[in-house]
C-alpha cells in the first residue's frame, strides 16, 4: 500500500474540525468500517484514516488546551 499524504492531510483536518464543533474522540467516523472491513488490506486502509482522523483531533484538543 502507498502512503498518501493529501488523505492523511485530508483526514487530520476532519479531525481537528470534529474538535472543534464539539465531538469526542470517540465520534471516529471511520470506526464503524474498521468493524465491518472483510480483508486485512482493506482494514489497514480504514485504520491509516481513523489514526490520522484522531491524530488531528488531538492536535486541536491541546492546542485548545493552552489557548
Amino acid at each position: 500500500m502507498t502512503f498518501d499524504v493529501e488523505m492523511m492531510l485530508d483526514w487530520q483536518q476532519r479531525g481537528m474540525n470534529a474538535r472543534v464543533l464539539g465531538l469526542s474522540a470517540s465520534k471516529n467516523p471511520v470506526a464503524p468500517y474498521l468493524e465491518t472491513a472483510s480483508c486485512p488490506k482493506e482494514k489497514e486502509n480504514w485504520m491509516e484514516k481513523a489514526e490520522a482522523w484522531l491524530f488531528g483531533w488531538n492536535i486541536e484538543n491541546a492546542a485548545r488546551a493552552f489557548s
